[in-house]
């Protein structure tokens, strides 16, 4: 669509239906990227690396953009990072999220409706797709649009042209899109909720934005940037989080992603005093981190490895685990093991004295 040019110019517009607008001068104004961090995001882990990567590679085509993730985990960061690094940089950031909006209403509010075209249309409405011309439309949890407006929106991405509700022409849009779902896009195809057609035309470029929990060190990182942010806000004298709460928060899945890592820490917070945040004061459940299923965990086919083996083995992976985790730093893994560095030192010195053949990065 980018030879394609707009019949009216793009008037930023914001609704309480969860809608968010950059215009040229908000999008200048967002944080720059940081040493361990980028756009927004939080972290230096492998993962984010090659995700930071591919985010400015992807950012200069005008191609559509598939990002899936799970729920919190930073698909609408991903939208701005492509955006404020495009060629449409200048142009304004639309953000609909389409799970939002009553159904009756997803049509009206994407494509614009004229004068009298429903009971309360006392006045015609440029929609969200107009508004977006220029820069770019991110459709976030599109695959809640309903299957009739997908075909609708299928029709403005093969031409670039949008029909307002209730009018009899349309009106050409020249916007980049962007779209995010925190389901598997391919199985809903195959269970007949989105439409095929409209998935390919779609998914030119997919992007997944990895898990809180497969990212390593970054949850400490992120963990301790909110601990100063939130305590500061509400008053209180947090400074750090103890070795012991930094093993909880490496060892708990976090199903709902930095948004539940928030949450959670907001809530200790409020509820406990202190300088030092315990792992008691985060009160996460006892059955959502993966070293209680392990505790738990029969000597099935899964865990046969681990009863027989060496004790030596299973506490040199052990330990080896933690410093991957802590990329590559004894210190920090020594403090969320409750050990002194020295200790780890001197074990890989005697492991690689009495067992020749293993290796300290095994």
């Amino acid at each position: 669509m980018t030879a394609l040019k707009a019949h009216h110019q793009a008037t930023p517009i914001t609704t309480a239906l969860n809608l968010t607008v950059d215009s040229p001068a908000r999008v200048k104004s967002l944080p720059t990227g940081r040493p361990n961090g980028f756009e927004g995001f939080i972290g230096g882990s492998s993962s984010m690396q090659t995700l930071y990567r591919t985010l400015i590679q992807v950012a200069h085509s005008d191609a559509p953009i598939f990002i899936t993730g799970e729920s919190g985990s930073g698909k609408e960061l991903c939208a701005t990072a492509i955006h404020r690094h495009s060629p449409v940089r200048e142009g304004p950031f639309i953000a609909v999220n389409c799970a939002a909006i009553p159904a009756e209403l997803l049509e009206s509010q994407l494509f614009g409706h004229v004068r009298g075209a429903f009971t309360g249309a006392v006045s015609a409405q440029q929609g969200l797709a107009v508004a977006a011309d220029g820069g770019t439309l991110f459709l976030d949890e599109i695959a809640e649009l309903p299957l009739p407006l997908q075909s609708k929106l299928l029709r403005f991405l093969q031409t670039g042209q949008v029909m307002p509700v209730g009018a009899t022409r349309t009106v050409e849009v020249n916007c980049r899109i962007v779209c995010a779902t925190h389901q598997d896009p391919r199985q809903l195809v195959e269970t007949h909720r989105f439409r095929e057609d409209l998935f390919y035309r779609l998914h030119v470029i997919p992007l997944k934005v990895p898990p809180l929990r497969e990212r390593g060190s970054d949850i400490l990182e992120i963990a301790n940037g909110l601990l100063s942010r939130m305590a500061s806000h509400e008053g209180k004298h947090f400074t750090s989080l103890s070795a012991c709460a930094e093993q909880a928060l490496l060892a708990h899945d976090w199903p709902g992603n930095v948004r539940e890592l928030e949450n959670t820490l907001r809530r200790a917070i409020i509820l406990h005093e202190g300088e030092s945040l315990t792992a008691a004061m985060l009160d996460l459940p006892a059955h959502g981190g993966s070293h209680e299923r392990l505790e738990h965990a029969p000597p099935g086919a899964e865990n046969q490895g681990l009863w027989q083996r060496p004790l030596w083995m299973v506490e040199r992976d052990a330990i080896e685990t933690v410093i991957a985790a802590c990329d590559g730093s004894i210190p920090r893994a020594a403090a969320i093991l409750e050990i002194a560095p020295s200790t780890i030192y001197r074990k890989r010195l005697s492991w690689q004295a009495h067992h020749p053949g293993s290796s300290a990065a095994h």
